[in-house]
């Protein structure tokens, strides 16, 4: 074969594979082109697409929480914040120290931001400064290019316009933490700033949070916002419509704050166990826990003797001293232990044992029947009705009444209280349970402890007739957009089967305290009450080896007599001898709610004689 002829077939060859590989890569090309257009077409054009946009997540308003005639009890302010993105600030430290100088920044936010790092993925705005005046904005505003990932941003922020005066039901707001999203999804708070921890804002956290909206951005190459592409609104909460009724309230804490009474009062409709009132003293500002509460606020709380982070209302535990009588009276009578006719000797004491047991009235009050033992809480007949029932009884009485276990309500924390069996006092003092136990039982003193919604439901059941309800706060759920009504469910009461007989003699003798009695005080012309009073003996201490008391002063009670509107359960810790503090407070919970027509400043000058009460 010629040279020629050689150098024409390698020539050839060449060729050959130079069109094999053009059309290898024209094929790929288009085998690219097609799994780029058409079979992964919508996931490269997101890509694309986040190469230029960025999400926005807006946050929902806070549903409201409103009084029974639309006052508004937690609402939404808006406050302008000064944000920082660590995920979008290169250098977080000297942007931290420029920012310092630009705009003084607290010592302890920066300390909270650093040391709070990890407790949220580094995309979520963290917050800075918490409530920017109109000068800090315009500062910032002309230097913002200098700080990425830095931001002025408008937020809704939590406000309790009364401050203290719904505090211990209406609860609080707080920073989203760990410790608070206990019981909640954590994905659903990653853009959040606030969770309830306490009251209802905690209960009704759910339907009060509202969900997220959201802005779809186009940004450019820095990642400056250049346009809005799209917006999803946020769906704010639903408003709470609560039975709270803010002129009670106020009326109740103006008596207790006047007299500087330590304690609680509860008021229910006791035909539906709707909350009319719940108010706890001291107290504290609920605002005071929005942003995270200060060292000097929290230490200033911790510090206080009046205890006000206690709710009293709930988790308050009492003897009950007399209150608990009319239960007992309606258990012996149901079981006829006692008829509504039996009467006794009360000569001031009784001997058991070699012990006297005294009554609060030593000369004693004679002849004795169920009227006028509880109208004048004549601790003998007592003494005498908790020998003939026996302790099996008494717990009966008292297990059946709802106490010894939480207050069924729409309110967390509620305590349990203290119902004492022989079986607990052998387990924890290794005695038999003595006849002498029940009768300090009989007259609500000794091992029982009581709270004052457990009170004012037991009350509610004597009330209305013999049915004990379930407490709620809250009414009605209303959609803030559509203003539609949505009301909740109410749990059924308990039906006691009290026969009608032992409710007649029992409520006789309540209103017998009212016209006659140990709370003749209460009476109000034109306004028919019943009622009891109490006086327990609480120890605070030993001096010379003996035991010091401190007494004290509750009041159970409903009006009108025979078409009951309103039930209350008061108590004033501390008030000294025969029951009188807790009458004050009581009646200005009743009459503001019935008598509509007083005015507020009237409920202050409420007093009470000490020597019309007793008990």
């Amino acid at each position: 074969m010629s040279p020629n002829a050689v150098r024409a077939g390698r020539f050839r060859g060449r060729l050959a594979l130079a069109i094999a590989l053009l059309l290898l890569a024209f094929v790929y090309l288009i085998w690219r082109l097609v799994d780029l257009e058409v079979l992964h077409y919508q996931r490269f054009r997101q890509m694309a697409q986040a190469n230029h946009t960025a999400i926005v997540p807006v946050a929902p308003a806070r549903g409201l929480i409103l009084a029974s005639h639309g006052q508004i009890l937690a609402a939404n302010h808006p406050r302008y914040v000064l944000e920082i993105i660590p995920d979008e600030t290169e250098h977080l430290h000297a942007t931290l120290k420029h920012i310092d100088q630009l705009l003084p920044v607290p010592k302890k936010n920066i300390a909270h931001l650093l040391r709070t790092l990890d407790d949220k993925p580094p995309y979520i705005p963290r917050i800075l400064l918490h409530r920017m005046n109109a000068q800090q904005i315009a500062a910032f505003s002309v230097r913002d290019m200098q700080f990425p990932g830095v931001q002025v941003a408008a937020q809704w922020h939590r406000y309790y316009p009364y401050k203290t005066l719904f505090t211990s039901v209406v609860g609080y707001v707080g920073p989203v933490s760990a410790r608070n999203l206990k019981g909640f999804d954590p994905q659903k708070y990653i853009y959040r700033r606030f969770i309830g921890e306490n009251g209802l804002e905690y209960a009704f956290e759910r339907e009060l949070r509202g969900k997220f909206g959201y802005q779809i951005k186009d940004v450019n190459a820095l990642g400056v916002p250049v346009a809005n592409l799209r917006n999803i609104a946020p769906t704010p909460g639903d408003n709470l419509l609560t039975s709270l009724r803010l002129r009670v309230q106020r009326a109740v804490a103006r008596v207790m704050r006047r007299n500087h009474f330590r304690g609680a009062l509860v008021a229910v409709n006791p035909n539906n166990g709707a909350v009319i009132a719940s108010y706890s003293n001291p107290s504290f500002n609920a605002n005071w826990f929005v942003n995270g509460i200060s060292e000097v606020h929290w230490q200033s709380l911790l510090q206080d003797k009046g205890r006000p982070l206690l709710n009293r209302v709930a988790q308050g535990l009492y003897p009950p001293g007399s209150c608990i009588k009319p239960f007992y009276s309606i258990e012996a009578l149901q079981d006829h232990v006692i008829s509504p006719h039996f009467h006794t000797y009360c000569p001031g004491y009784i001997r058991l044992g070699g012990h006297v047991y005294w009554d609060w009235y030593r000369s004693g009050f004679g002849e004795t029947g169920l009227t006028k033992a509880l109208a004048w809480s004549v601790d003998v007949f007592f003494y005498k009705l908790a020998i003939k029932m026996g302790i099996q009884r008494q717990d009966a009485a008292l297990w059946r009444f709802g106490f010894g276990h939480p207050a069924p309500i729409d309110t967390p924390g509620s305590a349990n209280g203290f119902v004492p069996t022989p079986r607990w006092k052998e387990a924890h003092f290794h005695q038999p349970w003595y006849t002498g136990d029940s009768v300090i039982l009989g007259i609500g003193q000794g091992y029982l402890l009581v709270t004052p919604l457990q009170l004012v439901r037991a009350v509610s059941a004597i009330a209305n007739g013999g049915y004990l309800p379930s407490l709620h706060v809250v009414s009605a759920l209303i959609n803030p957009e559509t203003g539609v009504r949505q009301p909740l469910a109410i749990p059924p009461a308990k039906n006691l089967h009290i026969p009608a007989f032992a409710l007649r003699a029992v409520r006789k003798g309540m209103a017998a305290c009212v016209t006659r009695g140990t709370c003749k005080s209460m009476a109000t012309p034109g306004l028919s009450m019943a009622g009891k009073t109490g006086t327990a003996e609480v120890p605070i201490g030993y001096h010379e080896g003996r035991t010091i008391y401190n007494d004290d002063s509750l009041f159970i009670g409903w009006a009108p007599l025979h078409h009951p509107q309103i039930a209350v359960a008061a108590v004033v810790e501390d008030g000294g001898n025969n029951a009188w503090q807790a009458l004050p407070v009581a009646k200005a919970a009743i009459l503001s709610d019935l008598r509509p027509k007083m005015k507020l400043r009237d409920f202050t000058n409420i007093v009470v004689n000490p020597a019309q009460a007793f008990g």
